[in-house]
């Protein structure tokens, strides 16, 4: 177990390997439960806990149980683990893992999903969560879970341990299904009158059949002379159709030769124009090249400055970047110079401090070692708290039991003055003799005898109580406080001598490092004195400064140059021009002379083209004529199809609706079959649901299951109480009107009489309770299928008195040889060491722990 409940990630694991009987012990809340819990966890995913994640030992993220069993020979291995959601609004993750034994390993059978998996794990065992508790595992509070119940009821829960739920399902099914084919042979009924209706309509179709098909050939012949004159209008109007759309296209391409004739015409004025603007420029040629010659001159002089001046103001940027590397430089040696002072400033007064942190640190070692005197004295305290919690938990249980046990004797007492006082016959429940008043009377003063001495215990129990509640309390608040009071001081002086030794570390591994400063600062000192910094960068300026001296240029000079070239750009634009002209007029004079030859096709493109167009429209004057006379021709051609095909649809319509009668016989036929066949499995099913009904398999279930438990529950019923009690279950039992009522009555008979099982105490009911709860355990595990190696009691034993329990301890002792294992949960001293195996569990402060013994 890894965080699982009140265990934490310590816990060794518990080998149950050569235990046969066992207790398992401890104090109430130390986890004796729990462990039961895991394994019900590992197995089944459910414990005592509404939800996985309360079973997380707290502030822990997840927790782990890993489970080895075996069935037969074959040894099986369980991991079933749970994490916390890692926000407040999300959802847990849960995994599980399967596995079997294979030579020295296991190998994993684990499934797709975690529910297939614990599918495997109940087919394996062949045991579910429910079938355990209620046979294997007797949970605390719920040993009368049976005997309990009203006698009306336990009829139903004998049948629920029996699994006769298995039956009402089955029943439910069975009437389900005969609801289910009484539907389905209605349904059927309805369907078969609906096909009879139909099927009278057949001759009438047939007549109808034969008069649309005459009425359909009819038209069919009309149609056919009307095609032949129909196709002529039609290639008539196609002509014509034609010889429009010719005319169209011949408007249309005596546009575009209009427009074409247009743009040749533009174009030719365009380039004569640009032709005489060329011609005059040519004519000023000789005066233009002389001044753009000038021009060129200005020019290259203006170049030659402009390059200057960029080198220049190179060598000037240049100068100023070597000026700021050896200022930087000397103002980095500056600022060391300063660090470096003050650092030996500090170095220094914190060595001054280091005499008294030594000091300091002396005294707390010292405060430190005096408190191991306090320790032991805590831990004295902390054994004197925990006898006194044992002594105080001894005697509370002892008190319980004292009350329950004057209680059972009280209502005894009761019991039999009852009896004296109405002269009522009370019997032995072993010889069957009655019992005189006499012998009463004996009995009576003997349980009164029993009771005085009890109650004196239970004074002398509570006075002891009392004292010793008391000094668990005084010795609690002293262990509190010189607890808290230890931690304190403690916690306090370890942070002091951690914090001195960390200062003094500190002080003296800087004081170390004194002389380097002090070397290092006159260094810095020599350096700025004789200027011992950026050399390269010194050595550069001067360099810079000579080449500038060399360069020789003039701003004034450069300024000139540039007003004159400003004065001459007209000359160059003036020689672009011509250059332009010199090369280009040739070739407009060829495009203008090929523009205008272009305009003389198109003009006589346009007048044939209208020549034709005025021949097209003379022919299309009958065009609107035809058309009209095509379209009568259709209106009367489309009536005579329209006809045609309402002939035909109707024809069509007839013989589908013969199709269907048709198809409507075979369905007929069909549905007959299914109504005989849907007869005969109603009346079948419903034979099975009064089968499986509680009057059929499920009664008679009851009734061979009831001997045995009896048998069973008096066996063991015997051997508690001295064969002083007898249980007899009764199924029956007749009304005051005289009928028989089915019913699950439990009397039980004692040396008082017989009586109902809600008329004994509380120590005698458990004893009962135990005696059936075994039986029905043993029962149940047979009508499952399932092994029953192990039986788990997880009962508080408060109510039974010393006797009680020495015949509990015979009873458990005389089904052992029933069970490969059987674990005795207590906290009991008197069955502590009852049996030959104990587990002690107890809590620590690290969660809790257990040892085998």
């Amino acid at each position: 177990m890894r965080n699982f409940m009140c265990y934490r990630d310590n816990v060794p694991p518990l080998d149950f390997t050569g235990i046969h009987l066992a207790c398992l012990s401890g104090d109430n809340g130390n986890g004796k439960s729990a462990i039961i819990d895991a394994m019900t966890w590992a197995l089944w995913g459910k414990a005592r806990a509404a939800s996985d994640d309360e079973l997380i030992y707290t502030n822990q993220p997840e927790m782990e149980v890993e489970f080895d069993f075996a069935v037969g020979q074959q040894l099986y291995r369980i991991i079933r683990k749970r994490s916390r959601p890692k926000k407040k609004s999300g959802a847990g993750q849960s995994s599980l893992e399967f596995q079997i034994k294979a030579g020295n390993d296991f190998r994993p059978i684990t499934g797709n999903t975690i529910a297939q998996t614990q599918q495997k794990i109940i087919e394996t065992l062949h045991m579910d969560y429910d079938t355990f508790i209620n046979s294997a595992y007797l949970r605390q509070g719920h040993a009368d879970e049976f005997t309990s119940q009203a006698p009306a009821k336990r009829k139903e829960v004998l049948g629920n341990i029996l699994g006769l739920a298995r039956y009402d399902e089955l029943e439910d099914r069975a009437k389900s299904l005969v609801k289910q084919y009484e539907a389905e042979i209605a349904l059927t009924e309805s369907s078969l009158q609906e096909i009879h209706g139909e099927l009278s309509r057949k001759p009438e179709c047939e007549a109808e059949l034969e008069k649309a098909q005459t009425a359909l050939n009819v038209i069919e012949a009309v149609i056919k002379e009307n095609d032949a004159a129909l196709d002529e209008l039609r290639r008539k109007k196609e002509s014509l159709e034609s010889k429009r759309a010719q005319l169209e296209e011949l408007e249309i391409r005596l546009a575009g030769s209009a427009r074409d004739l247009q743009r040749w015409e533009e174009q030719a004025g365009q380039h004569l124009s640009r032709i005489k603007t060329y011609e005059e420029v040519i004519g000023r040629r000789a005066e233009i090249e002389t001044g753009y010659a000038k021009f060129t001159g200005v020019k290259k002089a203006v170049e030659e400055l402009d390059r200057k001046e960029r080198q220049a103001h190179g060598l000037e940027r240049q100068k100023m970047q070597f000026e700021a590397k050896v200022e930087k430089a000397r103002n980095a040696l500056t600022t060391e110079h300063t660090v470096a002072q003050r650092e030996i400033a500090r170095l220094e007064a914190r060595a001054s401090t280091l005499p008294a942190l030594k000091d300091q640190l002396n005294q707390a070692q010292a405060r430190r070692r005096k408190l191991a005197d306090t320790e032991a004295a805590l831990r004295q305290k902390e054994q004197a708290v925990q006898e006194a919690q044992k002594q105080v938990s001894y005697l509370e249980s002892e008190r319980v039991r004292l009350e329950k046990e004057i209680g059972e004797v009280g209502e005894k007492l009761d019991l039999i003055a009852s009896h004296i006082a109405s002269h009522t016959e009370a019997r032995c429940p072993l010889c069957n003799s009655e019992l005189t008043r006499e012998g009463l009377a004996l009995i009576a003063a003997k349980y009164t005898r029993e009771k005085e001495a009890k109650a004196d215990s239970l004074i002398a129990n509570r006075d002891n109580l009392a004292h010793k509640r008391a000094e668990f309390e005084a010795l609690s608040r002293e262990k509190v406080e010189l607890e808290g009071s230890l931690k304190q001081e403690s916690a306090r002086l370890q942070s002091q001598e951690e914090l001195g030794k960390s200062k003094i570390r500190e002080i003296e591994e800087e004081s170390l490092k004194l002389a380097e400063h002090r070397s290092a600062l006159s260094d810095i000192e020599q350096r700025l004195a004789r200027r011992d910094f950026a050399a390269a960068e010194q050595q550069a300026m001067g360099a810079i400064e000579r080449e500038l001296a060399g360069l020789d240029y003039a701003p004034a000079r450069h300024d000139e140059a540039r007003r004159q070239l400003q004065q001459l750009e007209s000359c160059e634009r003036d020689k672009n021009s011509l250059d332009e002209a010199l090369r280009l007029i040739d070739r407009e004079k060829e495009t203008a002379e090929k523009a205008q030859q272009e305009a003389q096709s198109k003009r006589d493109s346009v007048k044939l083209d209208t020549e034709k167009k005025e021949g097209l429209a003379a022919e299309l004057v009958g065009l609107p004529a035809a058309r009209q006379e095509l379209a009568a021709a259709e209106v009367g051609y489309k009536e005579l199809t329209a006809r045609r095909s309402q002939s035909q649809e109707a024809l069509g319509s007839i013989k589908a609706q013969l199709q269907r009668l048709g198809e409507l016989e075979i369905k007929q036929k069909e549905k007959e079959d299914l109504m005989a066949r849907s007869a005969g499995e109603e009346a079948l099913y419903r034979d099975l649901a009064r089968a499986f009904g509680k009057t059929g398999i499920q009664a008679l279930l009851i009734e061979v299951a009831l001997p045995e438990i009896e048998a069973e529950a008096n066996r063991l019923l015997a051997r508690m109480t001295d064969n002083r009690m007898h249980v007899k279950f009764e199924t029956q039992k007749e009304t005051k009107r005289g009928t028989v009522q089915e019913t699950l009555d439990i009397s039980i008979a004692d040396e008082l009489g017989t009586r109902s099982y809600e008329m004994f105490s509380g120590g005698e009911a458990f004893r009962i309770n135990f005696a059936v709860r075994i039986a029905l355990s043993r029962l149940l595990a047979r009508r499952a299928g399932a092994p029953l190696p192990t039986l788990i009691i997880d009962e508080g034993f408060g109510t039974q008195d010393s006797t009680g329990i020495e015949k509990l301890k015979e009873a458990i002792t005389s089904i052992q040889d029933d069970f490969d294992k059987i674990l005795v949960i207590t906290h009991l001293e008197e069955l502590k060491d009852a049996f030959p195996t104990r587990i002690d569990v107890t809590k620590t402060a690290e969660g809790s722990m257990f040892s085998v013994s």
